[in-house]
């Protein structure tokens, strides 16, 4: 199967949902239930979303770089929550695709993957301070020209006479005297630098949520298949305990068939 082309599939409430996405930048997505088509788009959206009336939606999750992260199906009434990443149930990717090595390094190495995503938000942070500073630098340097430009000379307006304005006593309130309360240094830090901290926070927090959402994918995967195969297995034993009663039932009937020839015998010898 060529790289391109990414694979998605699961059976959900007895209906099969399959997902083909092909190409890098410009995508293509089929999406059949069934084995019947339900809709094609094309889109470079990284976050695509695909929606029918009837079979609900799937969102698609591609990395910046292009790379395939997750498909996930939502039933008609669950609107627009995989936007925040919760809720929907991911689909399988095909065995040996980048989708599935990617949930498998994410499983495997969980810590890895949720540092990789911090210092991702970090570096967002960092480039967008050092594309500032290197803006204002340039701009800094750039000597731009005196543009004298014409200005008509408007009259002088009049001064208006105000009226003086009756003064209004205002009660006077005893307000408490307020404890005098020292925030940490600490705090004082974390306010002053929210803008930067905050991306940084959000990268780990939905880093810990995706591998919260991969493990509960793997399980309910295993579990699926783990089902199978003993719904499989006990098909299996059940065959061979009627092919075990069929040979008794055959052995019966040559003992039967034995003792009447032996009857036969002896009567025929007498």
């Amino acid at each position: 199967m060529s790289k391109k082309v990414q694979i998605w599939s699961r059976t959900i409430s007895g209906i099969t949902h399959h997902l083909e996405v092909t190409g890098e930048i410009i995508r293509t997505f089929v999406w059949t239930v069934d084995g019947e088509e339900v809709l094609t788009k094309k889109t470079s959206d990284d976050r695509a979303r695909l929606e029918s009336k009837e079979q609900g939606a799937l969102l698609v999750i591609h990395s910046g770089l292009g790379t395939p992260r997750r498909a996930t199906y939502f039933a008609p009434g669950e609107d627009l929550a995989g936007l925040a990443g919760i809720g929907g149930v991911d689909l399988t990717p095909e065995p040996g695709s980048r989708a599935a090595a990617y949930e498998r390094r994410v499983i495997d190495h969980p810590k890895r993957y949720a540092l990789i995503e911090t210092l991702g938000g970090a570096a967002g942070v960092v480039g967008g301070i050092v594309a500032a500073m290197v803006v204002a630098w340039i701009v800094a340097r750039i000597s731009l020209p005196d543009i004298d430009l014409p200005l008509p000379n408007l009259p002088d307006l009049p001064d208006l006479p105000l009226p003086d304005l009756p003064s209004i006593p205002w009660p006077s309130i005893p307000w408490p005297d307020l404890p005098n309360v020292q925030v940490p240094e600490w705090v004082k830090w974390v306010a002053n630098h929210l803008k930067y901290v905050w991306p940084i926070i959000l990268a780990f927090v939905l880093a810990q949520g995706e591998i919260k959402r991969r493990r509960k994918h793997a399980e309910t995967s295993g579990t699926s298949v783990e089902a199978s195969r003993t719904s499989a297995e006990k098909a299996s034993d059940d065959a061979s305990v009627d092919a075990s009663d069929a040979s008794a039932d055959r052995g019966d009937a040559s003992a039967d068939a034995g003792d009447a020839s032996a009857e036969e015998g002896q009567r025929r010898g007498l």
